[in-house]
């Protein structure tokens, strides 16, 4: 029996996604009459249409959806078949794509690349920094292997480990670099709280921990960075809620005033993800350990 290769299964996932002919060919970088050629011996193959084609638009069968998550899978199944011998021979071999979200990447990497680069010089990485949403997404089409990033957050179909406990603390204009007095999560109340935009996950984790409404003691901004809310804080407009890691008096700017919390202080979690069944899992848990190790002596 005739079956079909793995780059025909790839053509097919490529235009099911993108409903696209050209960006389909762009993305499996092949000319666009290659891909349609192969997807039409895949067609034949199969005694089905998997596509419906007109000149503006392409959709999928019901028999092209119905073959979407067999093909999926069996191309995973390939890919971690190359993984698991590679894993086997040495670990980190080949590249790693690990994805980080933006509230953790700046404070983070400039620590973490030197001792990775130390511990494991045979490791090819590639990074990717986007929101969490984003991430997952990329995770899950197989554009990234792992994600750093904050919890709580579903990840359906995919692992999850904890690194470590995080705590917010206020940010807000003062001249002295640190205020002695912790602070309560009722005197909140007092600040004009300005938070990232929708789609970050520090936002609603921020919201969540410190029991804030949305909309209530909080300006918007539409700030994506949290350098960006630094520099309000520091001209007047408010006050913010940083995790700790961006809270470090040496690098802020003069007229920021950072509080910490009284115990039990509000915090968010941070970890790994990745894809359930990866072969790489083991060699995953040692990239936690080391990144929590790192973060340890930051």
């Amino acid at each position: 029996m005739q079956t079909p290769t793995i780059r025909q299964l790839e053509y097919f996932l490529a235009v099911a996604g993108h409903l696209s002919f050209h960006k389909a060919a762009q993305h499996c970088h092949v000319t666009q009459p290659a891909l349609s050629e192969g997807l039409a011996t895949l067609e034949d193959l199969l005694g089905e249409k998997l596509f419906i084609r007109s000149k503006r638009d392409v959709a999928l069968t019901p028999v092209g959806e119905s073959l979407v998550s067999p093909a999926r899978d069996i191309i995973t199944r390939a890919e971690n078949l190359v993984l698991m011998a590679r894993t086997r021979k040495e670990p980190f071999t080949g590249a790693i794509t690990l994805g980080i979200i933006p509230t953790i990447a700046p404070y983070l990497l400039p620590a973490l690349l030197p001792a990775l680069q130390r511990r494991f010089p045979q490791m090819d990485l590639q990074l990717k920094e986007d929101v969490t949403a984003r991430l997952l997404s990329a995770l899950d089409q197989r554009k990234i292997d792992i994600a750093l990033m904050a919890f709580p957050y579903a990840t359906p179909g995919m692992t999850q480990i904890e690194l470590w406990s995080e705590p917010f603390v206020i940010a807000m204009p003062g001249t002295h670099s640190a205020i002695k007095k912790p602070a309560t999560i009722d005197d909140l109340s007092r600040h004009n709280i300005m938070l990232l935009e929708d789609g970050h996950c520090l936002r609603d984790h921020a919201l969540v921990a410190c029991n804030l409404q949305p909309g209530k003691q909080r300006k918007t901004f539409g700030a994506t960075s949290l350098a960006t809310l630094i520099q309000m804080v520091q001209h007047g407009y408010g006050s913010t809620l940083l995790p700790a890691m961006a809270a470090n008096p040496q690098t802020l700017p003069r007229g920021v005033a950072i509080q910490r919390f009284t115990n039990p202080q509000p915090h968010r979690k941070i970890g790994l993800c990745w894809r359930q069944n990866d072969p790489r899992e083991e060699d995953f848990r040692t990239l936690g350990k080391m990144i929590a190790e790192t973060n340890r002596r930051r």
